[in-house]
């Protein structure tokens, strides 16, 4: 597993410590949040829990449900956070692609990272799934961006 993928994998469990390791470690290689691997993982989360289910009020339970249990001080935007969804599904919602298009980077990542913490959270995973799981979404990663590799 990548040292991004192990990033990702903290923030999923909650080890806080080791997440503030890796920022340290990541800003001393002059490096940033590792954005793509958190994409990778959101698409393989949303896929297992919407893909054979494209219902729109579904995607919007869901996120209403997730906005109602954040942590103090946290906010999760609405419609950002359904046109995500939609996006990764491929479903054709109207204005959805427009508003993923306004998006920068980091607020698509933490809009992205704080969606699949709910959904990792969801499906009530082991640890050897969840290490499967984050596996998946390597692979996917290192399949499109061959860079990524080295």
């Amino acid at each position: 597993m990548d040292e991004e993928t192990k990033f990702v994998r903290t923030i999923l469990i909650q080890d806080w410590k080791a997440y503030d390791s890796f920022v340290r470690q990541f800003e001393e290689q002059g490096k940033g949040t590792p954005v793509a691997i958190i994409g990778y993982a959101f698409f393989v989360a949303v896929q297992r829990r919407f893909g054979q289910n494209l219902d729109p009020g579904e995607v919007m339970r869901f996120v209403a449900d997730a906005r109602a249990n954040l942590a103090e001080g946290h906010e999760l935007p609405a419609k950002e956070s359904e046109a995500l969804i939609f996006a990764m599904l491929g479903m054709d919602i109207a204005g959805a692609e427009e508003t993923v298009d306004k998006l920068d980077i980091g607020a698509m990542a933490e809009i992205q990272a704080q969606l699949l913490f709910r959904l990792i959270e969801d499906a009530q995973l082991s640890e050897e799934q969840l290490d499967a799981f984050l596996l998946e979404a390597e692979g996917l990663l290192h399949e499109a961006h061959p860079e990524h590799n080295e």
